[in-house]
């Protein structure tokens, strides 16, 4: 009877174990084509603005997919990380995060769907910083078409901007500039978007990080104003009086803006480089509206001392 037993099983055993190897090759191959779930740990990485830490450890993520057997092997080789970005203008140590099934990194051409995620709210904890406002100061050259000057200044939108950062380094922020800007081929109003120059604040961020710089060219006017008196003020040079005693003003700018000018727009000041003595010549300085060019008439003066 065991002969014949042993008999039945041996014979044509190539046969009988290819017939097995199929059948469970074919039990797999059904298997994998089945809808099953499955679950797997992910690691939280926040990308931090920088300068900031975190204060608390994150907590483990677990994640549940569902699809066929053979889709689920190809997310073996992924990592498992879920990245999310702490915004740069938040100031607050405390941020709290939502998670949804959408963050979960899925393999491209890969037939699953994640169906869950926890937990879905975290509270990330981080050190402290401080926010001050200051004002952003235009890089800007004009370069004019032949004929026309820029009137009224320069705007920029928004003039004041937030700085985030440490409190120590934020002390040395007194002011931001834009990226040097040139504006060329313009002869009437423009807009331009600049960013801020951020190159010198390390870990400091800014927000926002551009600015608008607009403008408006007018078509160049030119007067002269003769017979200015030049001041000299009191103190040291109060016993000495300056020739020419009057000298013209050359005005450039807008159109609009230098015929509106009279005589009591400029002013005219001498200022003394060294020791106050007689036969000593003094610089000439106006003073001008801001957006005119001025010069004058001569551009000097000579010192004579006061008769007695």
């Amino acid at each position: 009877m065991a002969n014949r037993l042993t008999l039945l099983v041996t014979r044509n055993w190539p046969i009988k174990l290819a017939a097995l190897f199929l059948s469970l090759m074919l039990y797999v191959a059904v298997a994998l084509q089945q809808p099953i779930t499955q679950s797997f740990a992910a690691r939280l990485v926040l990308e931090l603005p920088p300068g900031r830490t975190l204060q608390a450890a994150l907590p483990p993520i677990a994640v549940v997919v569902s699809g066929r057997g053979s889709e689920l092997l190809k997310l073996r080789t992924l990592q498992h990380v879920i990245t999310k970005a702490v915004p740069d203008t938040m100031t607050a140590t405390q941020w709290t995060l939502q998670l949804a099934t959408s963050d979960v990194p899925v393999p491209k051409g890969a037939d699953v769907v994640v169906t869950d995620i926890t937990p879905r709210e975290i509270t990330v904890r981080l050190d402290s910083v401080s926010k001050k406002i200051v004002r952003v100061v235009p890089v800007v050259s004009i370069q004019a078409e032949s004929g026309y000057t820029l009137r009224g200044g320069l705007s920029v939108t928004p003039s004041q901007a937030t700085v985030i950062g440490p409190g120590q380094s934020l002390a040395l922020v007194e002011s931001l500039t834009t990226v040097p800007t040139e504006v060329s081929n313009v002869d009437g109003p423009f807009t331009r978007t600049v960013a801020i120059d951020t190159s010198i604040l390390g870990i400091v961020r800014v927000t926002p990080k551009t600015v608008e710089i607009s403008g408006d060219l007018g078509s160049v006017a030119e007067r002269s104003f003769a017979g200015i008196p030049v001041e000299t003020g009191a103190g040291g040079i109060a016993g000495f009086v300056v020739i020419p005693a009057r000298v013209a003003v050359v005005v450039r700018g807008a159109q609009e803006v230098v015929q509106g000018l009279t005589r009591d727009s400029v002013k005219v000041i001498a200022h003394a480089r060294g020791p106050v003595r007689d036969g000593v010549y003094m610089k000439l300085t106006v003073v001008a509206p801001r957006s005119v060019l001025a010069h004058t008439v001569p551009d000097s003066v000579v010192l004579r001392r006061r008769p007695k």
